[in-house]
């Protein structure tokens, strides 16, 4: 998809950057101007303090940071379907594509309607205790269910269902269910597979299983029902490394795919393959 699919009616758009990064802050004033002498609305907001106020009729969001930033922003403009710019100034990352150093030219190819943009899938995830939904988190790259974080913790007990057929009761540290773009994230250092990010397919990655034939898996999108056995210590679920949540004994959660897509920016020069091997030293 490219920006002439939504460049049209875009008169907010919301800045984000990292807080305490100057560069950063630098890069998302610099954006706000062009973007204002084209005549749309720029908000510059560090990404850990955007409102929802700061979301309402935004057209599109740029992101000044890395893949963190990136996540934090999403996390709270989600589940808004309008397409986000992100421009890098992190380390090891596969989300924010454009180098700083090409902010005022992804800006002009968002403005001619040439710049191109990749649907991303995401995770709708739903807790249930005693049968009552208590929370509802969305991820673009996964949601971890794991221990706390002890040298003393025992390894935690799950049985998951897909499509309400048992897949497999799980005994390990911890879960890790991935979309296509969150492979290249907690999964692949936890031993998952790399997956080309514009498919749609769910990772199940096991965190140092307890047996070894427990390893990971590649389905198609579902509905994946996880029970939370009872446990020894305290067990967390998170959505991209935040919202952590206390799971009780009897807890059930309910991972679909999300009906809103992520439009991500692609990079201006090189194509996936090429940031791989970039990024893994390939």
């Amino acid at each position: 998809m490219f920006a002439s699919e939504f460049n049209k009616n875009v008169k907010r758009v919301l800045i984000s950057y990292k807080k305490g990064a100057e560069e950063a802050l630098k890069s998302a004033n610099y954006v706000c101007g062009l973007l204002n002498k084209n005549g749309m609305e720029g908000t510059v907001k560090p990404s850990m303090g955007i409102t929802a106020a700061d979301t309402r009729g935004v057209g599109l969001v740029v992101v000044c940071g890395g893949d963190g930033t990136l996540l934090i922003t999403l996390g709270k403009v989600f589940p808004l379907e309008v397409p986000v710019i992100g421009i890098d100034f992190g380390t090891l990352g596969f989300l924010v594509e454009v180098p700083e150093s090409k902010k005022k030219e992804v800006v002009e190819r968002f403005l001619d309607g040439s710049l191109e943009f990749v649907p991303r899938m995401a995770l709708d995830i739903e807790i249930f205790r005693k049968g009552r939904a208590i929370e509802k988190l969305v991820s673009l790259n996964e949601a971890t269910i794991a221990r706390e974080k002890s040298i003393h913790a025992r390894i935690i007990n799950l049985t998951v269902f897909v499509n309400n057929s048992w897949l497999n009761d799980f005994r390990a540290d911890g879960l890790i269910i991935a979309t296509p773009t969150g492979s290249t994230a907690y999964s692949l250092s936890a031993g998952g597979p790399i997956v080309q990010p514009d498919m749609d397919a769910f990772i199940l990655t096991p965190i140092c299983p307890h047996t070894l034939s427990n390893r990971p898996l590649i389905i198609n999108p579902c509905e994946l029902k996880i029970n939370i056995l009872p446990q020894e210590r305290d067990i967390f679920i998170s959505a991209d490394g935040r919202d952590g949540l206390k799971l009780n004994d009897g807890d059930e959660i309910i991972i679909k795919k999300h009906p809103s897509k992520v439009f991500l920016s692609a990079s201006l020069d090189y194509d996936y393959w090429n940031i791989l091997r970039n990024k893994l030293n390939w």
